[in-house]
């Protein structure tokens, strides 16, 4: 098989004389700032050398080379460093392509009179920070927080949240909104109402990476509906005053970037075509492309990979393979199966084990109206976790009571393993005191219910121990995470991933702070890592599900049950306001994240035909 083979193309900024002109400071009284100084700026360039890319705008030939020039019309924000101002919007100049040249005409605010001692920030493009689809957004430090974490503001600050995590794919779309260029200088002179600056050289902040693919027969891809990049930054902080990023903020960090293509438009590799992505630079452990073609979805995955900035690459992902569900995904040294423990029954068919995906949670896709109840039309297809009190049916279950085989369809039940036992990879002959362990399965009312459904299969499954779940607590990598159903409804929950050195813990997140979620639908589908539903729990004879509500104020929470008890069952807790490792009820209903015991030579897995084509 031909090797992928990187093509690093050198980009140097050109350098950009600016002559700014000002008039007069016009005093405004309008808002808080009642002493903004507004200046007229005029701004010519001189059009740079053809390279790709320059810091201009970027567009690709026929050719598919990529080339750079200033476009009309361009737009690049000013922002005066250590001024002040908190504005509405930030200040930004406009091309105005005049004549050979290139000019830029503009308004400048400040808090202060600008000399030749203030220093202005230039980045581009500046139409990036407009509009409801901006990708630059001022931020501040959050006050309510103990970590290094920003929320937006709806003023203009020196940090501004640089957003790259969703895409078309095209070289003009990086060009008008993801090729972040930045520079700061200070006037050369200040002579009455003119204004000399030379922006010298523009630092591109982003690395770009021209994709194409073939399938598994070595065939171009065509009609590629979405491709996923996935660990690599696609987010991150950058401050105006020096153009370097925040460091130390991983909330901040989504380390995604999702390709769309545009409204009735396809990605192909036909003809040598390529799909661009634009993210910041780095070196990355286990990047993931993954390229979804109707019912296949093609990976390919690098152990590490180092792009840096200023310059674009080029690779060929040959004889990408559809990938399969595996058996497990190790964490920790551990295990852990592709999905909860369930039980699902449509129709005459019936299934018990694990579920076909990681993001499986009972109710994955309901109509719910305006107060999030179910109903039959009219409504907004969503995951359970945005129902209010959502209940649980015998036909899809995926919580139960700790140790209960014989029961655990009857959800409005008490029913569990009672006495100071561990029940993992155990049976029972009851639940009561009386029950005495078996190795005999037609004997068996009590014990590890997953055991019990998996025990002759091919891959054989257990709960998992207390202290297994609790390396989720103390050890593994954990950041918020959502994935994407079959049905497109939305799943939240936890990405779990190995610690070998300093640990990233994101949990909690606090309620409703959908924007800390990393899209990590690829990574699942790869098994790339573990994924946990936020799944709630039930009560004692309830069928109500509590907690499951992402929308709820107080939080929801995960509830994983290890098989590790006494009189109460070891439980881990994650979730917007949730992160514990405690005892609990076992008469609660609570999720299981198996753990594998073997994958056998001999035996079968159930097949169940409606999981067919779920992925």
């Amino acid at each position: 098989m031909k090797k992928n083979i990187f093509f690093p193309i050198a980009c140097a900024l050109m350098a950009a004389p600016l002559l700014t002109s000002c008039q007069d400071d016009v005093d405004s009284s309008a808002g808080e700032n009642s002493n903004t100084h507004t200046y007229s700026l005029v701004v010519d360039a001189s059009e740079g050398l053809q390279q790709a890319p320059a810091s201009r705008a970027l567009t690709e030939d026929a050719s598919h080379n990529i080339k750079s020039s200033w476009a009309n019309e361009d737009e690049i924000l000013a922002y005066v460093i250590n001024d002040g101002l908190e504005a509405t919007n930030y200040s930004i100049i406009t091309n105005k392509n005049l004549g050979n040249g290139n000019r830029f005409d503009g308004e400048i605010a400040s808090k202060k009179a600008i000399t030749t001692s203030s220093q202005i920030a230039f980045l581009y493009p500046g139409k990036a920070a407009q509009g409801n689809d901006k990708t630059i957004t001022p931020v501040v430090l959050s006050k309510e927080r103990s970590s290094l974490f920003h929320e937006e503001s709806d003023k203009t600050q020196e940090l501004v949240a640089l957003n790259l995590t969703q895409q078309d794919g095209t070289a003009e779309t990086i060009g008008n909104h993801f090729d972040f260029q930045w520079a700061k200088q200070s006037p050369k002179s200040v002579s009455g109402k003119k204004v000399n600056v030379n922006i010298g050289k523009m630092k591109r902040l982003v690395t770009i990476w021209g994709l194409r693919f073939t399938d598994d027969k070595n065939k171009p891809l065509a009609n590629i509906d979405s491709i996923y990049v996935s660990n690599v930054k696609g987010s991150d902080v950058l401050k105006l005053s020096d153009g370097t990023f925040v460091d130390g903020n991983p909330e901040d960090e989504m380390m995604n970037v999702v390709l769309k293509p545009k409204a009735g438009k396809k990605f192909s590799s036909v003809g040598g075509n390529y799909t661009y992505v634009a993210f910041l630079p780095g070196t990355y452990e286990d990047v993931v492309v993954t390229a979804y073609v109707g019912s296949k979805v093609y990976q390919k995955s690098y152990s590490s990979i180092t792009f840096g900035s200023d310059k674009i690459y080029r690779t060929d992902l040959l004889k990408m393979e559809d990938t399969k569900q595996k058996a497990y995904v190790e964490v920790q040294g551990i295990k852990w199966a592709t999905g909860n423990f369930i039980h699902y029954k449509e129709g005459s068919q019936e299934y018990w084990g694990i579920a076909p995906t990681q993001w499986w949670i009972s109710r994955r896709a309901v109509m719910l109206n305006s107060s999030r109840k179910e109903v039959s039309s009219g409504g907004i297809l969503q995951s359970s976790q945005f129902e209010s009190s959502p209940t649980q049916s015998p036909e899809d279950l995926d919580l139960f009571r700790y140790g209960d085989i014989e029961k655990a369809l009857n959800v409005s039940s008490n029913s569990n393993k009672a006495g100071l036992m561990d029940v993992y990879g155990k049976l029972y002959t009851a639940t009561g005191l009386t029950g005495r362990e078996t190795s005999d399965r037609s004997k068996a009312k009590a014990g590890d219910i997953v055991w019990y459904y998996t025990m002759n299969n091919k891959r054989k499954y257990r709960m998992p121990t207390a202290d297994e779940l609790k390396t989720l607590y103390t050890t593994a990598h954990v950041i918020p995470a959502y994935c994407y159903t079959d049905k497109g409804t939305v799943v939240y929950g936890g990405f779990f991933t190995t610690n070998n050195g300093e640990r990233k813990k994101l949990f909690p997140t606090k309620a409703r702070r959908y924007d800390k979620y990393t899209n990590v639908t690829a990574l699942v589908r790869a098994n790339k890592g573990l994924f946990l539903p936020v799944t709630g729990r039930r009560l004692p004879f309830s069928a109500t599900i509590g907690f499951r509500d992402m929308a709820y104020g107080a939080g929801a929470y995960g509830q994983y049950m290890s098989g590790s008890a006494d009189a109460l069952s070891w439980d881990f807790f994650f979730g917007p306001t949730e992160w514990n490792f405690s005892k609990n009820d076992k008469g609660q209903a609570k999720a299981i994240r198996p753990v594998l015991v073997e994958e056998s030579a001999t035996g079968s897995d159930n097949s169940f035909a409606p999981f067919a084509n779920i992925k």
